[in-house]
């Protein structure tokens, strides 16, 4: 049973531990630099974060990763193609336009198993369809291209570009005044984001288009030279990485009390009563939900017809060509040696983990 002892403190902002494990900790460990790409690692963020540290999963696996934010995907490649860091989680997209545009990045793993982004209206509004925003002002924390967003209004009959007067509102407190006041009649934003204003009081209809399911998420990906000259320890990384998103889906709780140990800048002030779990549960799931698996599936598993749909809407905007060649961007051969894992043995330590 792993219990609130077993831990090391985190530092502030960035987690390096080593793992928890003795035997793990007296092998020779490979150093790894890996970053999500935000600056703000909420409890959403736990599985690529405190958890695979905190439960030993890198240590196991003869890792020593240090995590640490980044402030965006564009940093992110900037330095994982620099040397600077091993790997980041960025999402399809971004991953074949920088390719596209001369850094050679690769992955063989989707993390988030469907996007991050979220378009949401007041449910006071009654907004039902999103023609109706045609020419009102809806917000963004900030202001960038977002081909997602730009999608959900394009198949309702708007152009976010050109009919929209879209303008920025931060996150949290700055971005639900301007949703109480009436600034703004909607919110383009990410998972974890729009769980902290629901947090705050605001209560949303969310926005999804049809294709939904056929869409990507976020993938755990590195430079090409560095994947291709050890591909063992991107294995290792992911495999962490999966066993943390199953010990968070069978035991949120434990989850979220585990991130607030080696995240305390994270932990409320009042040190998680029941409404303040219930809050961070909150914010937890609004990323946990798109990790889950169906029957069958690999944690990290891409249906062919989903890569086919990115590469035809980014080809539909002249980003890519529409032939582009998959496997020099994505590698589904490590799939099954990232799955190697006993998923009971993981979700029977989530159910016994005390604090």
């Amino acid at each position: 049973m792993i219990t609130r002892r077993t831990f090391v403190a985190g530092s502030l902002g960035a987690a390096s531990l080593t793992g928890l494990k003795m035997p793990a900790l007296a092998q020779s460990m490979t150093k790894l630099r890996f970053g999500p790409t935000t600056t703000a690692i909420s409890t959403g963020h736990a599985a690529h974060s405190s958890l695979p540290v905190a439960l030993g999963y890198w240590a196991d696996e003869g890792l020593d990763v240090e995590v640490f934010g980044v402030a965006g995907p564009a940093p992110g490649l900037q330095m994982i193609t620099s040397g600077q860091m091993e790997f980041v989680t960025i999402t399809a997209e971004e991953i074949l336009y920088a390719r596209t545009n001369g850094m050679p990045v690769k992955t063989g793993y989707m993390h988030s198993r469907h996007p991050i982004g979220r378009v949401v209206t007041p449910k006071s509004a009654n907004i039902t369809n999103l023609a109706d925003l045609k020419g009102k002002t809806i917000g963004s924390p900030v202001l960038q291209t977002n081909v997602y967003a730009s999608g959900i209004f394009a198949e309702a009959g708007v152009d976010l570009n050109k009919d929209i007067d879209l303008v920025a509102t931060g996150t949290g407190a700055p971005a639900a005044l301007a949703l109480r006041r009436g600034d703004i009649l909607g919110w383009v934003s990410w998972d974890t984001a729009v769980a902290g204003v629901e947090n705050l009081g605001i209560e949303f209809d969310y926005h999804y288009p049809s294709y939904y399911d056929m869409l990507l998420g976020n993938f755990v990906t590195g430079a090409e030279s560095t994947i291709d000259a050890n591909p063992e320890v991107y294995v290792k990384l992911c495999r962490g990485i999966a066993k943390a998103v199953h010990f968070g889906l069978t035991n949120p709780e434990a989850a979220i009390r585990i991130h607030w140990e080696v995240y305390p800048q994270t932990r409320p002030q009042g040190g998680g009563t029941p409404e303040e779990m219930a809050a961070a549960k909150r914010v937890f799931m609004a990323r946990f939900d798109g990790y889950a698996l169906q029957d069958g599936e690999l944690y990290g598993e891409v249906r062919p017809e989903q890569w086919a749909r990115v590469i035809s809407e980014m080809a539909g905007a002249g980003l890519i060509d529409a032939d582009y060649d998959i496997s020099f961007a994505f590698d589904p051969s490590w799939l099954e040696e990232i799955n190697a894992f006993d998923r009971e043995e993981v979700a029977a330590q989530a159910r016994n983990w005390a604090p």
